[in-house]
């Protein structure tokens, strides 16, 4: 194997990786470094794999440039995916918000898997990439099971999500080594650490859940917040974090269809505490631990202390800490600086037979099958250049 030329070698068997190599038919190498392929995607979704969204679109992606999704997500569609699957007679469903789920994400690796091997693929697991150079117009491929020569160069190895199967820098470590620009990794999709004292109160209602609104800069979502042992998360949660940037500020309303001043001040003679006031609308414990000090009679009340509710209700500002970090994240954001890259066939622009695909990219989803449907599109457009190279 360590004497052939390959026409091309994936550096990475997840999603993206798997998907590139089973969409072309020429002779090629794809190395994981885990002892299996498909180890993240098998656990994707809880196990159902949330393989795309019938609403795909630009604006679900944050990326370094702004229309860099666009060619790849036109040439590639959620219903293409979809008829590869009822080809393949695997069977899912829709739920909610255009989620399509497989019955079992088994399933979708095993497929990936026979199409790879199906198109000409070897797949090497166990194979740690140590570094890739080019030498005399070929890629060498330095690994831990020997060297490997190819044409092209494909790098699928994903971000540093879920580093407890096996996830690593190595997008960022090779893009250093061939002179490429890189955006810091952070963790995405991900729980919020709040700062004190509300940290303490976050943990007194973990495991509790509502719906709320939350605010950063420019981008609001509308979704369910869950309450953890340091923090905030929830799909609402998730979806800000995907915009957030350290040291910025959030907002949230925790009862986005209640104006919480007027409502108390039509109820301003009641001797009721405020939490028992507005038990309609939230249960009573959660708006006694979140009030603290401005849980107090309403008859009593004077205008600063039902201010003060109203604001920690409707308008709670502050500045997380932290987030889950990147063994919670779904995702990672940041990756390589997209504006290298063609958006039509992933190519980098100065080193032509190096291809850049998925998580490994700059580019970012929504939660809820775009990333997974990002890893089908960019695989896709890869594929189609490469198939078309002698």
């Amino acid at each position: 194997m360590e004497k052939q030329i390959w026409h091309s070698i994936l550096i990475g068997g997840g999603a993206s990786g798997l998907f590139c190599a089973g969409s072309y038919a020429a002779p090629k190498l794809l190395l994981e470094h885990n002892k299996q392929a498909g180890r993240k995607l098998n656990i994707t979704g809880g196990g159902k794999c949330n393989f795309t969204n019938l609403y795909v679109k630009d604006k679900a992606y944050v990326c370094g440039e702004k229309h860099f999704c666009h060619a790849a997500l036109a040439a590639f569609g959620p219903q293409d995916f979809v008829r590869l699957l009822e080809k393949a007679h695997i069977s899912y469903s829709e739920k909610t918000q255009g989620q399509l789920f497989a019955r079992n994400a088994a399933e979708i690796t095993g497929f990936l898997i026979r199409r790879a091997k199906e198109n000409h693929t070897e797949i090497l697991c166990g194979c740690e990439v140590l570094r890739i150079t080019k030498e005399h117009g070929l890629f060498c491929v330095q690994t831990s099971r020997g060297n490997y020569c190819g044409k092209n160069v494909v790098i699928a190895s994903g971000g540093l999500s879920y580093p407890q199967l096996g996830a690593s820098a190595f997008a960022w470590r090779a893009a250093k080594e061939l002179g490429l620009e890189t955006a810091a990794p952070r963790p995405a999709l991900v729980s919020l650490a709040l700062p004190s004292p509300y940290n303490r109160i976050c943990r007194n209602l973990a495991g509790n859940s509502l719906l709320a609104e939350i605010r950063c800069a420019k981008q609001k979502e509308r979704d369910m917040l869950l309450f953890t042992h340091d923090g905030i998360s929830g799909p609402a949660v998730l979806q800000i974090s995907l915009y957030w940037q350290e040291g910025e500020k959030i907002l949230v309303n925790f009862l986005p269809d209640v104006q919480v001043q007027g409502y108390l001040q039509c109820h301003k003679n009641r001797p009721e505490l405020f939490s028992k006031i507005l038990s309609p609308f939230l249960p009573a414990r959660i708006l006694r631990e979140w009030l603290g000090e401005w849980d107090v009679r309403a008859a009593d009340a004077k205008k600063d202390a039902l201010l003060a509710a109203a604001r920690r209700l409707n308008a709670f500002a502050c500045i997380p800490v932290g987030t889950g970090g990147f063994r919670r994240a779904e995702i990672t954001a940041g990756g390589l600086n997209v504006k290298q890259f063609d958006a039509r066939s992933m190519e980098c622009k100065q080193q032509k037979g190096l291809f850049v695909i998925g998580e490994a990219l700059d580019v970012g989803g929504r939660l809820g099958g775009f990333n997974l449907h990002w890893a089908w599109a960019s695989a896709k457009a890869a594929a189609a250049a490469l198939a078309a190279r002698s």
